[in-house]
């Protein structure tokens, strides 16, 4: 007897093929035949007549895994049709992790208020993940950040005894089923390393057929060579690639053309052999690290010393003539594109623009954002802005492009708890609905089925999540069940906080986490190896 028999549905497959009528039948954990009038009893029986029926969507570029302890039935997630993230992105990963690193602030994206990450190896933090369960599926990248902070590293010089820990730390996680390393070179402690420190880490990753996945250097006026230096790093570590969110933000500095020069370079590097892809956000908003406005000579000498100087007025009459990094729109004055995302001292303005938060405190924006960072004290790396970085154009030329994979670059959210003062941005609860309800339905910037696939089947490929990412007989029974016309965003600027609607089921694993557009509760998702 089947478990479930989900009848009458359009399957779009995850090939990028036409969509067709057909059923699909789940025993256990998998699929075990798609195909127009099923027969045969089952536990559960479906009438999917009218809708669509498609694998579970990927996200392979998400930072789950700081929310994921709050958050383990992630909400949010589910009921965007998300069964798979990849996470451990932008060098910052919830594992490894020691207290002295966690004491030091150093969780990077991941250091949320009242959210208590766990200790230990890269192994031993996923079996304590395994142990309280979850309801989607995790594949993990390593952070360089994160690393750096287990060796205690900052700046650009590391000792062999910090490299040999470094190594040590990386070769766990990769035998322990890791897809690979990932750097965040805008970010600290990582922006300082060299090309060699970090082609030394890749090259471990290369041992084991892992990946080298980076948030690059730069994306404005020096796209090229940063992403010069992530294809070399590629090239001699003998890794496969992933460019996180290749992206240019507008008003900042970039030269004409270099987006397109910097997806000519990926191309060339593909025709030589090298195996690299890249992803893009489905909004013109994006979430980024507030204090990685900061110059280097503010940051050297520990947290401390920079929170000190951040309460300093002489330091702050210079900071505001040297702060023209990263997100330049701010040194240009454009505070109007920049809005609070989470930070741990103020949640009252979590969720307000600059110029809000300057007009209720009475202050000049850059004085509010000094006292936002210094009152944060060694977790100012976790401070996260959001700001409106991209055009309409620019968004929708990246995700039609064949090398580019669909992902949403955020947390999986709650609407209460501890998360839902510190996240109060829409991105988190429908950046991957998107897609569908505005690119696909609304803008037509892509066909279903090749957003689909965009979602689904290019990530598991690309990352080797072996039988995940199709519907097809023996793969994973991760899948979505859905009225395209009646999926709904929900979560808005003006309401943050308010989770995607239309999803009818959403399976992982064979297991129904949403049913009836209601989450069960379950949570049968599993942490991913590399296979």
């Amino acid at each position: 007897m089947l478990d479930v028999l989900i009848k009458n549905g359009w399957v779009v497959d995850g090939t990028g093929n036409p969509a067709y009528k057909a059923d699909v039948a789940i025993q256990g954990d998998r699929i075990v035949a798609v195909k127009r009038g099923l027969e045969g009893e089952a536990k559960r029986v479906i009438d999917a007549a009218g809708k669509t029926v498609t694998p579970g969507f990927i996200d392979a570029h998400s930072h789950s895994d700081s929310t994921i302890v709050a958050n383990p039935t992630a909400e949010s997630t589910i009921r965007q049709g998300i069964t798979s993230e990849v996470v451990g992105n932008c060098g910052m990963s919830l594992a490894p992790m020691t207290e002295a690193a966690r004491r030091s602030g150093s969780g990077g994206f991941g250091s949320f208020k009242g959210v208590e990450q766990p200790t230990g190896s890269f192994g031993e933090v996923l079996g304590k993940l395994e142990q309280m369960g979850m309801s989607d599926n995790l594949a993990w990248l390593v952070g360089h950040n994160t690393l750096r902070a287990v060796a205690g590293v900052s700046g650009s010089r590391c000792r062999e005894d910090q490299f040999q820990v470094m190594e040590s730390a990386l070769r766990e996680a990769m035998e322990a089923g890791a897809l690979g390393l990932s750097t965040g070179l805008e970010f600290e402690p990582g922006r300082s390393a060299t090309t060699e420190e970090i082609t030394r880490l890749a090259k471990v990753a290369g041992e084991y057929g892992g990946f080298y996945a980076s948030h690059i250097r730069n994306r404005d006026a020096h796209l090229q060579e940063a992403l010069d230096e992530f294809i070399g790093i590629v090239r001699a570590a003998g890794t496969k690639g992933e460019v996180s969110h290749l992206n240019v933000r507008y008003n900042t500095g970039a030269p004409e053309g270099a987006w397109q020069r910097a997806v000519d370079s990926l191309e060339a590097a593909r025709a030589e052999g090298l195996e690299i892809l890249t992803d893009f956000t489905p909004m013109t908003y994006g979430i980024g690290s507030m204090a990685s406005i900061l110059p280097p000579w503010v940051r050297e000498g520990g947290l401390e010393r920079t929170v000190a100087l951040l309460k300093d007025p002489a330091t702050r009459a210079r900071l505001r003539t040297d702060c023209d990094r990263y997100w330049r729109f701010i040194h240009r004055g454009e505070w109007h594109r920049v809005r609070m995302q989470s930070n741990p001292a103020f949640p009252e303005i979590n969720g307000k623009t600059f110029p809000e938060i300057a007009k209720l405190w009475d202050k000049d924006p850059w004085d509010c954002y000094f006292d936002i960072l210094a009152a944060a004290g060694p977790g100012m790396d976790g401070v996260v802005i959001v700001a409106h970085l991209f055009t309409e154009e620019h968004v929708a030329e990246a995700i039609r492009h064949p090398l580019f994979m669909l992902t949403v670059d955020g947390y999986t959210a709650r609407i209460d708890g501890p998360l839902a003062e510190q996240l109060r941005w829409p991105l988190h609860f429908m950046g991957m609905m998107h897609y569908l309800t505005y690119h696909v339905r609304e803008k037509k910037t892509l066909r279903l089925e090749e957003a689909v696939r965009k979602m689904t089947s290019m990530p598991a490929t690309h990352f080797g999540l072996k039988d995940r990412g199709l519907l097809r007989e023996g793969c994973y029974a991760d899948l979505a069940v859905f009225d395209l016309a009646k999926l709904e965003e929900v979560s808005t600027i003006d309401q943050p906080l308010a989770y995607a609607r239309g999803m009818d089921y959403v399976f992982v694993n064979g297991v129904a986490v949403l049913d009836g557009g209601e989450h069960t509760g379950a949570r049968p998702g599993r942490n991913l190896k590399r296979g």
